[in-house]
């Protein structure tokens, strides 16, 4: 990536520690957030200088050269992340500052808190779940973010949770001053979800996925917390009320812990009903959830729930869950039930196919409330964050 440095000697500056826009196999939720409030922040004319840093075992990517057209200066640099979180987490070394020159404020943007020489240290939270959850995860992964976590609430001067529910988490679960903890939410792009209909693109996709009619969908990478088999057990139990009803579409790649998932398709019978598409881009997820019957995703937690916001953008009926920041986002225009009782997840996709006019209505509801969720009031927050810890408010 190129490396271009502005003459801001005097200005404020931002590290920005982007490593996690450096994954393999597509952006999920975490790159989705961290791009699109980048996106949204570097457009701001608030006279800040932003300065992007990012390493792993591969290249820096499409997205992130994009990226640092629009900032000061940035380096990527082949650090695998592996060695670099004990490195930082354990000897706070080397400072962001040698890859970066002088900053101000050094943020990390996912639960790594950057090594830095005097700079006030951001970090920012996406969720808990190893530490609510440790089970759900392999225990490498475990370990490594309980790393990440404990040190980041030891040591930052500040901590953005992408909720209030993961705000509560932090203070709970790391024993983290309220007063440290900012929310800074996830957002949509309303323009992406409400441009014009294009049924022919629509065609094709369905067409190439082997998706037949209406169908419910799920959109998320597939893994533990997710709770996809006991969604599976009330889909099963669903169809054998109503035969006729919509398909199930899982649109995501495989995570880890996947394999209880394609388990219960076999177990329950479901192969002929049930669609996998894999990892989808980003504008075939889009037209999956404008096109879907209603969006399902009765997740055990999560720190934001940006498919479930993205479904309201769309006008797309939801149902969801009950718990941890989902009741946060959908407020009273989602459907909300149990995560952990099946009968509750079948009783209610059964009422979306049974009051489907008052589906609707709640759907145009969920709309008009996604509209108070933008990343550019998302990156309002963020800038309010960085003036509080440097001193600048």
């Amino acid at each position: 990536m190129s490396h271009s440095e502005a003459s801001d000697s005097h200005g404020f500056a931002v590290g920005l520690d982007l490593s996690c826009l450096m994954c393999r196999g597509g952006l999920t939720g975490v790159g989705y957030y961290t791009l699109s409030l980048m996106q949204s922040l570097f457009e701001r004319r608030d006279g800040f200088t932003y300065r992007i840093f990012a390493s792993g075992a591969g290249g820096a990517g499409e997205v992130l050269r994009q990226l640092a057209t629009r900032c000061s200066s940035a380096r990527c640099v082949r650090w695998p992340t592996r060695l670099k979180i004990p490195i930082w987490t354990r000897l706070e070394w080397p400072p962001i500052e040698w890859f970066v020159g002088r900053v101000d404020v050094a943020h990390g943007a996912f639960h790594l808190l950057p090594a830095s020489r005097r700079a006030r240290r951001v970090v920012t939270v996406f969720d808990l779940t190893n530490l609510r959850y440790p089970e759900a995860h392999v225990a490498g992964e475990t370990r490594a973010h309980v790393r990440m976590l404990e040190h980041a609430g030891r040591r930052a001067d500040a901590l953005i949770a992408i909720s209030q529910s993961s705000a509560a988490d932090l203070v709970e679960l790391l024993g983290v001053a309220r007063e440290l903890v900012h929310v800074v939410p996830g957002g949509v792009r309303l323009e992406e979800f409400s441009g014009p209909w294009d049924g022919e693109a629509f065609e094709d996709l369905t067409g190439r996925l082997g998706v037949v009619g209406p169908y419910f969908v799920h959109l998320g990478t597939l893994e533990p917390r997710k709770n996809l088999p006991r969604l599976l057990e009330a889909y099963a139990r669903l169809r054998e009320r109503l035969p006729d009803c919509p398909q199930l579409v899982l649109a995501g790649k495989k995570g880890w812990k996947y394999e209880p998932v394609f388990e219960a398709i076999a177990a329950l019978g479901l192969a002929k009903h049930v669609v996998h598409t894999g990892y989808v881009a980003r504008e075939d997820a889009v037209r999956l959830l404008r096109g879907a019957y209603a969006c399902v995703y009765p997740s055990l937690y999560e720190g934001f729930g940006l498919p479930v916001l993205e479904a309201m953008a769309a006008r797309t009926p939801v149902l969801t869950s009950n718990v941890s920041s989902l009741p946060e986002v959908v407020g009273d225009t989602g459907l909300q039930v149990d995560p952990e009782n099946v009968e509750a997840i079948e009783a209610g996709m059964a009422w979306l196919l049974e009051h489907e006019a008052e589906a609707r209505e709640r759907a145009e509801a969920a709309y008009r409330r996604a509209q108070c969720f933008t990343w550019e009031r998302s990156a309002e927050k963020l800038v309010g964050v960085y003036r509080e810890v440097a001193g600048r408010a």
